[in-house]
């Protein structure tokens, strides 16, 4: 399935899938979806990604104003299952704060 993914959409769902338990064979799976989602130094330094230390846990903020252009994904079904797991597990969403990247995500992912 291709989706087409915004920076937002591709940090948070970096961070989603990166606060999943599992054994280390779904680990590496995870990891090789969060390398294809990452951003590269390029888009990192357009966006003044910075990466933060905040009570033990390394978190990612950017400046809100700018941006990069979306980016085409093709994803395995493989993949896909560990994005719908990671966004259908995760209880943590802010209804007003997230609808904006989620939103089009849930679309595409859970109702397709």
């Amino acid at each position: 399935m291709k989706l087409t993914l915004d920076h937002t959409q591709r940090l948070n769902l970096h961070a989603l899938l990166g606060a999943q338990r599992a054994d280390v064979g779904s680990i590496r799976a995870i990891w090789a979806v969060q390398d294809k989602l990452a951003l590269d130094a390029t888009e990192e330094k357009s966006i003044e990604l910075k990466r933060e230390i905040v009570n033990g846990t390394e978190r990612t903020v950017w400046n809100p104003s700018l941006s990069v252009p979306a980016k085409e994904f093709d994803f395995a079904d493989s993949e896909l299952v560990r994005i719908k797991t990671a966004m259908e597990m995760w209880d943590a969403y802010s209804a007003a704060a997230d609808r904006r990247w989620l939103e089009p995500l849930i679309e595409a992912l859970l109702f397709s």
